[in-house]
């Protein structure tokens, strides 16, 4: 039976391909060309134009009451494509057809619905482009300013790609405003390959959970392209995911085709092995880099003795400039520590910002512990309770005792990064009376500690624990700071926390950037949650 049907559908399209359905004489179109015709079901209207290789016909079929589709067939009889606009029964459908040989080509008009009523349509064309005249209106079409400007060039002298590829370079991606649109810009990405480069695909930035956009090819040249419209503020990291294939051994039999993972060649920004885009409107970065002017800071190591996990825990320790335990200091508690030290392998150089928010006044003397992982970042960053017991019940109160440190949890910071911030909220949850303020970077909030959804993987669409904790209990004296970037897959998970808190009635400062699950962000706006948080105004 369905072999049955395939024959007919089949033979159903070479007939409307082939031959005039319904009775109707095929009509000729020409530029002006405009008729009105009333269309019910099960009719074709079949329409004609001589086309040369790369001439092309404008126009439209303008609906009145009826849904149609356009079919259009090349020479050879076959469908090159069907146009359907979802706009209903009301409306044009576009006619834009470029010839790809030289011939005739048939459009037809019909309907999908059997049962749908007969309506008018009002057939239009406004002009066939010769080739010439077709080249610099679909370059036009096709490509973003910059590559019109190649493609007119390109046409004259093939070795424009050379000069336009080597004058990109130290450049990066493209970027162009978008007439009418004041929030976002068009970035156009660029790879120059070779001819083994078969695709190329863009990953990270805006997309960064979602797979990336793939190039296309400029003409029949290596160089591949892609147009995105990203938010003018966006910093992010990207790269590009390269298949190539090859052929080898006898008459070329044997096809191998390989994926490579590469930043931007083009582009010499770059942060953790990916390539960095800093977009115009990107807050500025005001705290990050270490200045010669500015008094350093100092950074130890040590260890303690826990006796919550059974175990030695690894520290480093920064004290603000000239510190000398006379004046009291707030103290900031770091999570995922070995990555905000500021070695060269961290990805936040917390100990400079801390250096420059203390010399610009920005907060007051800070002692930070930054506590490392120790191989345990699952275990003791997802809601353990006996890690939030050695912060709140063995390594604060250490500090005090090692440390001068202001009185009262409010001049107690727990800060870190997805699950670091997740971290940081638990710890003062069920500690509100030792640690008060919360800096949450992209915080995980979306984790469950239950046994149907072991940790850490895989991400759930229910409602984290921690969240559905603070949702249940009574509001406890904690502040916090929070962000979180809108490419974030948390970003969902971060808004409901958010929402909670101010329902509860928590002092939330809530902050969304564009950019993603990244530390090229983090680094930046670290400074924003400690000036939130322990900024001299807020004493």
């Amino acid at each position: 039976m369905r072999m049955t049907w395939v024959v007919v559908f089949a033979a159903a399209l070479l007939l409307r391909g082939s031959a005039v359905g319904g009775g109707q004489v095929p009509q000729s179109l020409t530029t002006g060309f405009n008729e009105e015709r009333m269309l019910g079901p099960g009719e074709d209207h079949v329409y004609t134009v001589a086309l040369d290789e790369g001439a092309a016909i404008l126009g439209e079929a303008d609906q009145h009451g009826v849904d149609l589709v356009i079919d259009m067939f090349g020479p050879d009889g076959k469908l090159i494509r069907t146009v359907d606009s979802p706009n209903g029964t009301e409306g044009p459908e576009p006619i834009d057809l470029t010839a790809f040989t030289t011939g005739q080509y048939k459009l037809v008009i019909h309907t999908l619905d059997k049962a749908a009523k007969p309506g008018k349509y009002v057939m239009k064309i406004d002009r066939l482009v010769t080739a010439e005249e077709n080249g610099p209106r679909m370059a036009e079409k096709n490509y973003p300013p910059l590559l019109q400007v190649l493609w007119r060039e390109y046409v004259k002298d093939p070795n424009a790609l050379e000069r336009f590829v080597a004058g990109r370079k130290g450049k990066g991606p493209i970027i162009e405003e978008i007439k009418g649109d004041s929030r976002n810009v068009n970035v156009t990405y660029l790879y120059y390959g070779d001819e083994h480069t078969e695709k190329v695909e863009v990953f990270g930035g805006p997309h960064e959970n979602s797979g990336g956009p793939t190039m296309q090819r400029f003409l029949r040249t290596p160089l591949f392209f892609v147009t995105d419209a990203v938010p003018k503020d966006a910093r992010y990291r990207y790269a590009f995911v390269v298949t190539e294939t090859f052929f080898t051994g006898p008459k070329g039999s044997i096809e191998i085709s390989d994926e490579k993972n590469t930043f931007d060649p083009l582009n010499p920004e770059t942060f953790q092995g990916l390539s960095v885009m800093v977009l115009p409107a990107a807050d500025p970065e005001l705290y990050v880099d270490a200045s010669d002017s500015v008094p350093h800071g100092k950074l130890t190591s040590t260890s303690l003795k826990s006796a919550s996990l059974n175990e030695d825990r690894t520290l480093s320790i920064y004290t603000p400039p000239g510190y000398d335990g006379a004046m009291a200091a707030d103290l900031l508690i770091v999570f995922d520590g070995a990555t905000y030290t500021g070695s060269a392998a961290s990805g936040i150089p917390t100990p400079t910002i801390l250096d420059n928010l203390i010399a610009a006044k920005k907060i007051g003397p800070t002692v930070a512990i930054f506590v490392n992982n120790m191989g345990q970042r699952t275990r003791d960053l997802g809601g353990y309770a006996p890690f939030a017991d050695f912060v709140a019940l063995e390594l604060i109160p250490w500090a005090r005792k090692t440390y001068r440190i202001q009185d009262g949890p409010s001049h107690v910071v727990l800060a870190g990064s997805s699950r670091g911030g997740l971290a940081a909220s638990h710890c003062a949850f069920v500690h509100s009376d030792v640690a008060g303020k919360v800096l949450s970077q992209s915080g995980a909030y979306w984790v469950r500690n239950d046994e149907t959804n072991a940790l850490p993987w895989p991400l759930t669409e229910d409602t984290g624990d921690l969240t559905l904790w603070f949702r249940k209990s009574a509001p406890r004296p904690i502040r916090f700071y929070m962000e979180v970037g809108r490419f974030d897959s948390l970003l969902k998970d971060n808004r409901e926390l958010r929402d909670v808190l101010i329902a509860k009635g928590y002092s939330v400062a809530y902050h969304e950037f564009d950019g993603g699950h990244d530390y090229l962000y983090w680094r930046g706006s670290l400074a924003d949650g400690l000036i939130s948080l322990i900024g001299k105004d807020k004493e």
